[in-house]
Formats: structure tokens, C-alpha cells, sequence
């Protein structure tokens, strides 16, 4: 039985002389989420595989609750504020957004797959812990979640599966089943999302009235690059050779997504960069605060209290770097008859004005 397998390459193993090839979405699922797997504890942060936004300043945490307190607002203030947070990982956005809102009647829940996250979140003060998404929620949140659940892929008129040659993990290439959403992309192998698309019938089915941030690596008709892994801060190109050790990863193609959503009756808003997102929520000014009082503390002579200012600053930076984390789409997802939030449409113009974006 899969389910016995004590690690992924077990269990791959025992799936494909069970059944034949298996697709890569299988694939994925055994070796990022079954026993033994790379998200069985969560391998994220400076010491981790790979860090995320929250891990890079607490201000972005800070800036994700300046967006929430505006989609409050927008469903008339509730009380409690419901907020669920999906792959919630080792809680680090959970932290800074709580901290920053805590003047709000929020009622926080974290999910994750993982027992091993888990346990760690639930030793968070304020938050409550599920395995999976259910009602009641008013803002459903997911920072990079999306390109993390499983995919199948497409290479030209094959669907590439994965079976074993010996010992050995290979690629068979095999006709594709009928009816995938796919992107559309021509120059790399097209992902068709399957993990993506459940998650929006999961939030079709739950959200009564309210919304969902999304915010993810990807482009407008296309997943922005070719499927790859990550490894101790190391992009990884092999991902067949150690499965369970690796994380596995796709851009999202946020117009199949939105189009997908739109047939289920949400609202997909139009999705704006990161970058755009966390400075009309308030991040040049933040920065130029920063930037005063770094000027304030050398003027005083407290020379280590400056340095420290500076590395916060240049740290902040990097959320909105255009060719790193700034390129992260943010899309915003809604029932019926809820009103985008005035920072995205103040983001969309910005997106729209060439001077600002420069």
C-alpha cells in the first residue's frame, strides 16, 4: 500500500507498479506532501530551502493587513473579522499581520497539509489551526500556495508521466486526456493546474460572502518560466532525482485561473505586481520614514542604530524589486456584489501609468 510507504520514493514506487506511469501531479503529491515529504515540517526561512516575502521584513506583513483592513470594510466591518490563511507554513505571516492589526476583532485560523507545520503553528498564540478549508471564513489569504500545489504537464502533444526505468525515475511521454486547462504557453512545457483549479472550487463551495488573496510567481497567459525545483536556497533542474528533498514549483497563469473562476461565479478582479500592491498600501512612505530616522540616528551619533535602520531599509527593498519578489502577482478573488478595495484600483492605475512604473 502507498499509504505504508515509510518515504516519497516508496511510495512513487509502489504507485507506479500499482497502476503504470503515474502523472506528475501524483508525482508531486507523494514527494511534497506524503510521508517523509519535502512539506512533512516546514523547510521555509533563512535556515529553510527558500524564504518568502514574510520572511524578508515584517513590514510586508504589515502592509498584507493595511489590504485586509480595507477588504473589512468593503463587507461592512464584520465581527469578528474571519481570516483564514492557506499553506500558512511556519506562521510567519501570521505573526506580522496579527501584530499589525491587533487593534481588529480578528478570529485567525492557519491551514496546512502538514502535521509538522501543524504543530509548530499551533503554538502560536491567537490562532487556531485546521487541515483543511471550511466555512465560515470573510477572507480566505494564500501567499505563495498556488505554485506549490500539484500540476501535470504538457510537452507539445504528450502529457509527460512518470515512470521507472530499474531504479530509476524517468519521464514517459503519453497521450494527453481530454478537457485540461492548461496554459497556453509555446516556449517552455505547459502546466495544466490542477491543484490551482480544485483550490478554486474549494473556495467556490466556502466563501458565502467574501473574498480571497492570492499572491504568487506567474504571468497573464503564460506561468512565466519553465517548472523547477529549489533546494537550500538553490534552483534545482532535476527533479526526478531525489524526490522528497526537493521542493517542485510552476509560475501561475493568473488569466486561466481568473477565467476559471469567473465560471464558478466569483470575481476575479484584474491582478496587479507586488511591487505596485505594496506601495500604494503605503511602503515609499514607510521606506522614507525609515530613511529619516536612519538620518536622525547618525545626526545623534548612534552609528550601530543607523546601520541597522539602513539593513531594514535595503532588506524591505526587495519585496518590490521588479525582477525578484516585486514580479509576484497579488490577485483578488470575491462573491458577487462585493466591490474591489480602493488600494487595487489605486494599484491597477499605477500599473497603467508608465511614469510611476519607472
Amino acid at each position: 500500500m502507498v499509504g505504508d510507504a515509510a518515504t516519497p520514493m516508496e511510495a512513487i514506487r509502489e504507485a507506479i507498479e500499482a497502476r503504470g506511469p503515474i502523472t506528475f501531479a501524483e508525482f508531486m503529491e507523494l514527494a511534497l506532501y506524503g510521508r517523509g515529504s519535502f512539506y512533512a515540517t516546514p523547510p521555509i526561512g533563512p535556515r529553510g530551502d527558500f524564504v518568502t516575502s514574510p520572511h524578508v521584513h515584517p513590514v510586508f506583513g504589515e502592509l498584507v493587513a493595511a489590504a485586509l483592513r480595507e477588504l473589512r470594510d468593503g463587507l461592512g466591518r464584520p465581527t469578528p473579522f474571519r481570516i483564514t490563511e492557506m499553506g500558512a507554513g511556519d506562521g510567519t505571516l501570521a505573526r506580522s499581520l496579527l501584530a499589525a492589526a491587533a487593534d481588529l476583532p480578528i478570529a485567525y485560523t492557519a491551514i496546512e497539509r502538514s502535521p509538522g507545520a501543524r504543530t509548530a503553528l499551533s503554538t502560536i498564540e491567537g490562532i487556531g489551526v485546521r487541515a483543511e478549508l471550511v466555512p465560515p471564513v470573510d477572507v480566505v489569504l494564500g501567499n505563495e500556495l498556488l505554485d506549490n500545489l500539484p500540476f501535470r504537464v504538457l510537452r507539445g502533444e504528450r502529457e509527460v508521466r512518470i515512470g521507472l526505468r530499474g531504479e530509476q525515475l524517468v519521464e514517459v511521454l503519453v497521450p494527453p486526456e481530454p478537457g485540461l486547462l492548461a496554459s497556453p504557453d509555446a516556449d517552455h512545457e505547459r502546466i495544466a493546474p490542477v491543484g490551482a483549479i480544485a483550490l478554486i472550487d474549494t473556495l467556490g463551495r466556502t466563501l458565502e460572502r467574501g473574498y480571497a488573496l492570492l499572491i504568487d510567481y506567474g504571468g497573464l497567459g503564460t506561468t512565466g518560466g519553465p517548472l523547477h525545483g529549489y533546494r537550500d536556497q538553490t534552483i534545482v533542474q532535476d527533479l526526478l532525482a531525489d524526490p522528497g528533498a526537493t521542493d517542485i514549483t510552476a509560475g501561475v497563469d493568473f488569466e486561466l485561473i481568473a477565467s476559471y473562476a469567473g465560471s464558478l461565479g466569483l470575481v476575479a478582479f484584474p491582478s496587479v505586481t507586488q511591487r505596485d500592491a505594496l506601495l500604494v498600501l503605503g511602503l515609499d512612505r514607510w521606506m522614507h520614514g525609515q530613511l529619516d530616522g536612519q538620518h536622525r540616528s547618525m545626526d545623534a551619533g548612534r552609528g550601530i542604530e543607523a546601520v541597522r535602520t539602513w539593513s531594514g531599509r535595503s532588506r524591505a527593498s526587495l519585496l518590490i524589486d521588479p525582477g525578484g519578489l516585486g514580479r509576484l502577482r497579488w490577485m483578488l478573488l470575491a462573491t458577487p456584489g462585493l466591490a474591489p478595495p480602493p488600494w487595487l484600483a489605486r494599484a491597477s492605475a499605477r500599473s497603467a501609468d508608465p511614469v510611476a512604473r519607472s
